[in-house]
């Protein structure tokens, strides 16, 4: 994939233009990082107790619902958060990944996975928790993995 970049104070606004020859995922995601490069955020707000923290994208395991409250699990830690998951999911950036309706892992964190005999995907992450994929969220969970 090349690069074309140019520079000039006569530009009036930033413009990113993609030329491709067909589209791909690669392109598809290179599109869906580019528009929500300036809605990220780097840091979530979460609770523990009464306590308020402000923790890095980089930090987080996992993201679950549990009783209808979103957990955020760290690697050695677990908290939670007043926002919905669609909420979170809209500013964490491309290397986290829905598996099911209720979680969202960080890949980066992800030590090993097993494909199941009733099609479900065993994810084991690097902290040691044991988490499983819903088969509605299979083939975009394969794409992303390239498996």
């Amino acid at each position: 994939m090349k690069v074309k970049l140019a520079i000039s104070p006569e530009i009036l606004e930033d413009l990113v233009t993609i030329e491709a020859q067909a589209m791909s995922e690669q392109i598809t995601n290179l599109v869906a990082y580019v528009q929500n490069l300036d809605k990220q955020t780097s840091r979530l707000t979460v609770k523990k107790g009464e306590q308020v923290y402000l923790l890095e994208h980089g930090e987080i395991v996992r993201l679950y619902l549990e009783d209808k409250v979103l957990q955020v699990e760290t690697v050695g830690d677990s908290f939670t958060s007043n926002l919905r998951l669609y909420q979170v999911k809209e500013e964490l950036p491309v290397n986290f990944l829905q598996i099911s309706q209720s979680e969202i892992i960080h890949i980066k964190q992800l030590d090993h996975l097993k494909l199941t005999a009733n099609g479900l995907v065993k994810l084991v992450m690097k902290n040691g928790s044991v988490t499983y994929s819903s088969r509605r969220y299979l083939k975009s969970i394969k794409e992303r993995l390239g498996l």
